[in-house]
């Protein structure tokens, strides 16, 4: 009995961590069989929670190995270890993973401009901050491309429940903070503390840009019982994301069924006049004078997100300063030249073609070729050409020249097409602007 348990177990070795098998599975024996019914004895002091998460898995290695349907039932040596968990070891847990990265004061929602494109995602938050006792907008899910103020908003409902409430546990951590707590506590057997102190211990849960945890099931599985504990208990839960989670690269299905339970929200970049109104407000948290023309004139020619027009904001000041000068045209143009480039970065043509060449699985040569290819080749060199234009500053007609002598007419066509595409897809404007970040010489 006890050796067709352990070929599971080995079958189970291959499929999971070092620590996590150890952890969970290592002291693990099969008690009892008879037919229809197989009993697995688990040692005390772990989390009956982290079972059912594997249940099915355990399931398959059982299938696989042993060749037997027969269903599995869990018996713990000690009952629920959770409740032995006293305050006094948590208070120690809390030093031991410092579970809250502090909240920026200068996240507040009076200073943040939402305009049309943000509106949604603005009011949406505020609602959870008025009400952080569990809302119709649990989770809440917030997502767009890097700099356009998730991490702005997160913040800002944890400051607006602490001004309210003061006693509310609110735990404000990015992906990563959480990933790295949970590696932490795993090499240390402190899982059962950690999944505690964040069922009993938390009101309010804000995670930033979930997106890095792709291809960390561990971490996802761990997320995914707290998640589920939260949530039952009523508990308010943000995450934010710069795609929506159906598109995060391999994050688990489960969790993305649970992300859509609430509400999800995007933020999209800012258009000129609400960039004019960013800067306006920036302009008067800094004290400073500046003209509406000068204003106008950067929302016009810094497109980007709203770190840029800070930093234009930032960047006035310090020319101001060093030419001991009032910030006007002269001083607005030179911190566009300088901000501009970063803007739009200049590449070579190969980083943009191996780049695009990586994504769609196509050959640079393929790309490039006179012929027209596939479907799936032109719409790549489409790409290409669209990226190349928005990369560089080469002229339509270099860029026709680079893909066997094409006239600038075709690359036109091109930059539209994909021009347009983005305009009506958001998923493959995402994918573009992935791209475009991607490329480096």
């Amino acid at each position: 009995m006890q050796v067709e348990w352990e070929r599971c177990l080995n079958y189970l070795r291959g499929m999971l961590s070092d620590s996590v098998y150890k952890t969970y599975f290592a002291q693990t024996k099969l008690t009892s069989q008879t037919p229809g019914h197989a009993t697995i004895s688990i040692p005390s002091g772990l989390d009956a929670a982290v079972y059912t998460a594997y249940k099915e898995l355990i399931r398959l290695a059982w299938r696989e190995t042993s060749h037997d349907e027969t269903p599995m039932e869990f018996e713990f040596q000690t009952q629920e270890v959770v409740p032995q968990v006293t305050a006094n070891s948590q208070n120690t847990f809390r030093d031991f993973i410092k579970p809250s990265v502090p909240l920026s004061g200068s996240f507040r929602f009076e200073n943040f401009v939402p305009g049309d494109k943000a509106q949604l995602a603005f009011n949406a938050a505020l609602a959870v901050a008025r009400n952080p006792d569990g809302t119709q907008y649990n989770p809440l899910f917030i997502y767009g491309s890097s700099g356009l103020g998730k991490t702005h908003l997160l913040q800002a409902i944890g400051n607006y429940i602490l001004e309210e409430d003061p006693t509310k546990r609110v735990c404000y951590l990015t992906s990563e903070d959480f990933s790295q707590q949970y590696m932490k506590c795993l090499r240390e057997q402190r899982v059962t503390e950690m999944s505690y102190f964040y069922r009993n211990e938390v009101d309010i849960l804000l995670i930033d840009d979930i997106q890095n945890w792709t291809g960390k099931s561990e971490t996802q599985n761990e997320f995914f019982l707290i998640f589920n504990a939260l949530h039952q208990a009523g508990k308010q839960i943000v995450l934010t994301s710069d795609a929506p989670a159906a598109e995060v690269k391999n994050l688990s299905d489960r969790l993305v069924s649970r992300f859509a339970w609430g509400l999800t929200v995007d933020i999209q970049p800012p258009d000129v006049e609400t960039r004019e109104a960013i800067l306006h407000k920036k302009a008067e948290e800094r004290h400073l004078e500046i003209s509406d023309e000068i204003l106008h004139y950067l929302a016009e020619n810094i497109a980007s997100n709203v770190r840029c027009l800070e930093s234009a904001i930032i960047k006035l000041t310090l020319q101001s300063s060093l030419m001991n000068h009032d910030i006007d045209m002269n001083i607005a143009q030179k911190v566009v030249a300088e901000i501009a480039p970063t803007l739009r970065r200049r590449v070579s043509l190969d980083a943009v073609l191996h780049a695009v060449s990586k994504h769609y699985e196509v050959p640079e040569a393929k790309l490039i070729e006179t012929g027209r290819g596939t479907k799936e080749i032109s719409k790549a060199r489409q790409v290409a050409m669209y990226l190349m234009r928005e990369c560089s500053p080469i002229s339509l007609q270099s860029i026709g020249s680079r893909f066997g002598g094409k006239d600038h007419s075709t690359v036109v066509h091109a930059i539209k097409s994909i021009k347009k595409e983005m305009e009506s897809d958001p998923s493959f404007a995402r994918l573009i602007e992935s791209l475009k970040n991607s490329i480096h010489d």
